[in-house]
């Protein structure tokens, strides 16, 4: 029987994977997204159908998943309470509203300064081009992401580096992928900072909660105001 996993510091649960297992994890992604990049290029070589796009985005949300529940443990899969599902150890509202404001505060700070481009992800998915589209476009905006991504990125990455790192290396690391994740030319380097700041947020409200639900509602909120903004 294999010695039970050490604690992970803070309120973080139990995982039995470190830093080499996420190494791996964001290889498999990384794989994973250009091979089905490549498959519907095959039927759609400027993935420019409605259809073209929201698969890949449902096949990224099934990647960043799937890489999540069993890329993490070699000889299984991760449980849903390891990767954070579970409920939050302590009242989770303060946290998350001082979560929320410290990372509003850097985007305005970074939006000022770099005065990034702020693509029209909502029109780059297909907003607009049919009742279908608009009703896709936002429940994959606001829930999907929110969701997958935090699995991701908060549940698997920043809990298996942080079984090995302080938590400023752990969630500078993880955020700042993040934030790469959603690079898209030279002129976004502002959003990757914004996105990285409220990644190292996301990961303190995981860390003092416990449980991934507050930072995916945040993500949630958040993805919902800019779908919101970019909509209307």
């Amino acid at each position: 029987m294999s010695d039970p996993p050490e604690p992970t510091p803070g309120a973080l649960p139990r995982v039995a994977w470190g830093p080499a297992r996420v190494l791996i994890g964001l290889a498999v992604l990384l794989i994973a997204t250009l091979a089905q990049v490549l498959v519907i290029s095959a039927f759609d070589p400027e993935i420019e159908s409605l259809a073209a796009r929201l698969t890949l985005q449902a096949l990224l949300a099934a990647t960043l998943v799937a890489v999540a529940f069993f890329v993490a443990v070699p000889d299984g899969s991760a449980s849903a309470a390891m990767l954070g599902l579970r409920r939050s150890l302590s009242s989770p509202w303060k946290p998350a509203a001082l979560a929320y404001l410290a990372y509003f505060g850097c985007a305005i700070a970074i939006a000022i300064a770099i005065q990034p481009e702020q693509e029209d992800v909502t029109e780059q998915l297909g907003y607009g081009e049919s009742a279908f589209a608009d009703v896709a476009v936002g429940f994959f905006i606001i829930a999907i992401a929110p969701i997958t991504e935090e699995l991701f990125f908060r549940g698997f990455m920043f809990a298996g580096l942080r079984r090995a790192l302080p938590f400023a290396a752990a969630a500078a690391i993880s955020a700042g992928l993040w934030g790469l994740f959603h690079f898209t030319g030279p002129g976004t380097w502002g959003v990757v900072l914004q996105l990285a700041a409220f990644g190292i947020a996301l990961s303190w409200l995981y860390e003092r909660t416990g449980s991934i639900w507050p930072p995916i509602a945040v993500h949630a909120i958040n993805n919902a105001l800019a779908f919101a903004l970019l909509t209307s």
